[in-house]
């Protein structure tokens, strides 16, 4: 029963990362919520001095704006959370199916990855977005931290039980 909920909680997310890389970004774009609700001048004062560049853009208020600033990292915490979750559930389906230690770790990533890859490609068919190599590297990011959750709470659960 455990395994079913497991394999129905990937599904979901791989679903939920589908469908939302499916969606136009002038679908997606919170940038005039953003304009509304945000004390621009405050986040520019602590925010100002950030510059950098992620893949071919230039991230910085001066550049883009505090909307599309914050939309950006809005989004790129997005991505580090859905494929955290992602990761954590692979892992957790990997262990009910008796992979474990570093193999469960790898195998979990590598999964992640290679979703992450796929989902890059479908952005480039979808109208307004982009696929990017270095979102790839996000989710694996974000993958490896949902996998090292798995390990730890796999890791308490056997410390509190006693087993070895």
């Amino acid at each position: 029963m455990r395994k079913r909920w497991i394999v129905v909680g990937v599904a979901l997310m791989a679903a939920v990362i589908f469908v939302s890389s499916s969606i136009p970004y002038d679908r997606q774009n919170i940038q005039p919520l953003l304009a509304r609700m945000v004390n621009q001048d405050l986040v520019t004062r602590w925010f100002g001095w950030v510059d950098f560049m992620y893949g071919t853009k230039e991230i910085s208020i001066a550049h883009v704006g505090v909307p599309a600033f914050l939309e950006f990292f809005i989004r790129k915490a997005a991505h580090l959370i859905s494929y955290a979750l992602l990761g954590y559930l692979m892992s957790r389906l990997l262990g009910v199916l008796r992979l474990h230690g570093w193999r469960n770790a790898l195998c979990a990533i590598g999964l992640a990855v290679l979703y992450a890859a796929s989902d890059e490609i479908h952005q480039m068919f979808t109208p307004h977005r982009q696929g990017t190599p270095i979102d790839v590297c996000l989710d694996a990011c974000g993958a490896a931290v949902g996998v090292w959750l798995a390990w730890k709470r796999v890791n308490h659960s056997e410390r509190s039980t006693g087993r070895d």
